[in-house]
């Protein structure tokens, strides 16, 4: 019975520790996978980009689970939101690998949208802002809100035009 309560011990242990992450801001601690999950948003929320990019692809790439589509997706914007441009297209580029037009119009419009802000490619982006502002679902809606508004401030770096 005292090895069972032993062995019960040790693989709980095992497993609280394998979801944990050294915390940087309080050195000798951790914290969890969720912790960091959040981390990455509050980051990039008070500019600091870069860190924000490192976090989530430490989450993407420590992790097998994870929706790498997604995570790619917001390295991209991160970046973008960074002026770092060249890296936000290779990111948002990638979270699109394997996808078609055909597994979701109107987000693969709002992604073209996307890369031809990026990209400098006003017309580009006037072709797919037309197509999701006049074929969007209710789902849809911010997505089109977000392509006029980068249309509209086309002008601007990511981080102003960008609806906040």
């Amino acid at each position: 019975m005292n090895k069972i309560i032993l062995i019960f011990i040790l693989v709980t242990s095992f497993t609280y520790g394998q979801n944990q992450k050294i915390n940087k801001d309080n050195p000798g601690t951790t914290k969890t996978d969720d912790y960091l999950e959040e981390d990455w948003r509050e980051l990039s929320k008070h500019g600091q980009h870069v860190e924000a990019a490192s976090e989530l692809i430490f989450l993407s790439m420590s992790d097998s689970t994870r929706n790498k589509h997604a995570d790619y997706w917001h390295i991209g914007q991160v970046y973008a939101f960074d002026n770092q441009y060249k890296k936000a297209v290779f990111y948002i580029k990638e979270s699109m690998k394997g996808k078609s037009e055909n597994d979701d119009e109107q987000f693969w419009w709002y992604y073209k949208g996307t890369l031809a802000f990026l990209q400098k490619n006003k017309n580009e982006l006037k072709k797919y802002y037309d197509l999701l502002e006049k074929n969007h679902t209710n789902y849809y809606s911010n997505n089109a809100k977000v392509l006029k508004r980068l249309f509209e401030n086309f002008e601007e770096p990511y981080s102003q035009a960008f609806p906040k």
